[in-house]
């Protein structure tokens, strides 16, 4: 077993009993790199999904899946308990944001004098 797999394992093992909520509750008070990872390992492939949607004119698949990991990462760091939504939903409307955001900016005919 691979050095990484063996870590994923353990984070798995070690955040198994808490919810993300709890999970992300970790990764804003504590710093904590694990939980931090342990999430964008579990939401992954949910952010893939809401990448699979959408198109971007010149850019590849994986740009849009970066996008989306990085309003994951912003859902992490911005999330707050006390605001009576689940981290799921948040993460979501995070994800769907700034994807949408980044084909709004890439598509802007703004700067086309500039670029041609």
């Amino acid at each position: 077993m691979a050095l990484e797999e063996r870590a994923t394992k353990q984070n798995k093992d070690r955040f198994y009993d808490l919810t993300d909520e709890e999970i992300v509750s970790l990764a804003q008070t504590e710093h904590n790199q694990e939980a931090t990872e342990y999430i964008v390992q579990k939401y992954r492939n949910f952010v893939k999904a809401k990448a699979r949607s959408y198109f971007l004119i010149g850019a590849d698949k994986e740009d849009i899946i970066q996008e989306g990991m990085i309003g994951l990462y912003k859902a992490t760091r911005d999330f707050r308990s006390d605001k009576q939504t689940s981290f799921r939903a948040f993460a979501d409307l995070c994800i769907t944001r700034q994807i949408i955001t980044a084909i709004k900016t890439a598509t802007r005919q703004k700067h086309i004098p500039l670029n041609s």
